[in-house]
């Protein structure tokens, strides 16, 4: 694998790891944190969380762009890991490579440790654009969970 076939985000918590796995399994939840800044609108389009169920999303940015990402949950162990591929449609740049995100969440102090990563993107251009969105959302991620506590 090439350096540019990955990215690679953590972040530490403060809310437990059942919270924190519990902000990716709910449609209403997830489209409060998951876009790479407060500017992009996400609307969770469909979200079946299951193994094997599917999710799009389609993000709108204040200069009127829309990209539609796509995917297959494929392993979802509660509330330490899950796996689901990522697939851009398009009109975008990266469109039509579907990569894969792992999540990893462990219990560490009172919070916990969550891990992403996402990889298989076959660009090395496109490690950055998604290092760079995942660690906006994770920061907004954060935010939700410090303001709900």
């Amino acid at each position: 694998m090439t350096p540019g076939e990955r990215a690679e985000v953590r972040r530490r918590l403060a809310a437990p790891p059942e919270r924190v796995f519990a902000a990716f399994a709910s449609a209403e939840v997830v489209g409060l944190w998951l876009t790479p800044s407060p500017d992009v609108k996400l609307t969770v389009l469909e979200l079946d969380f299951r193994e094997g169920g599917h999710y799009r999303f389609a993000y709108d940015t204040p200069q009127g762009q829309r990209m539609l990402v796509g995917g297959t949950y494929r392993h979802i162990q509660a509330p330490k890991q899950l796996v689901f591929s990522w697939l851009i449609e398009p009109p975008d740049i990266h469109a039509g490579i579907e990569s894969q995100v792992s999540v990893s969440i462990a219990p560490s102090g009172d919070g916990s440790e969550l891990l992403i990563l996402h990889e298989r993107f076959e660009r090395a251009d496109a490690n950055a654009r998604h290092a760079e969105g995942w660690a906006g959302a994770l920061d907004q991620l954060r935010r939700l969970l410090t303001e709900a506590r």
